[in-house]
């Protein structure tokens, strides 16, 4: 089931902060919710967030896939976990989870910067 099949589009940013509380839940920071839709034709959320380590980063993408597999979502790749720079695609969101560093280097705040912030 992708994120647009669970329903309406209230329901899909309901669905991008239940994975934001998760990440707070465990201790992520600086954590965003970008809405690409306005900006980009294929992309329509990125959820990206920090960890203070590889061990941490794996642990934040662990609980994240639990939690929206739960809610009856499907993974569509297959994340390395043992990389500073974790991607997990939802489809309609995709979730970067970065070591500081990393995230500092490749920075996509910036890049996506004309893209709408919700959290």
């Amino acid at each position: 089931m992708t994120l647009i099949e669970n329903g309406s589009g209230g329901e899909i940013i309901k669905i991008c902060l239940a994975g934001v509380r998760v990440l707070d839940e465990k201790k992520a920071f600086n954590t965003i919710l970008l809405d690409l839709r306005e900006v980009n034709s294929y992309l329509d959320y990125f959820l990206i967030t920090s960890g203070n380590s590889k061990i941490h980063c794996r642990s934040l993408a662990r609980e994240l896939q639990k939690a929206f597999i739960g809610l009856g979502l499907r993974l569509l790749n297959k994340p390395d976990l043992d990389s500073g720079w974790i991607i997990l695609d939802f489809g309609e969101l995709i979730i970067h989870v970065f070591t500081e560093e990393i995230r500092y280097y490749y920075n996509l705040e910036k890049l996506w910067a004309d893209a709408r912030r919700i959290v």
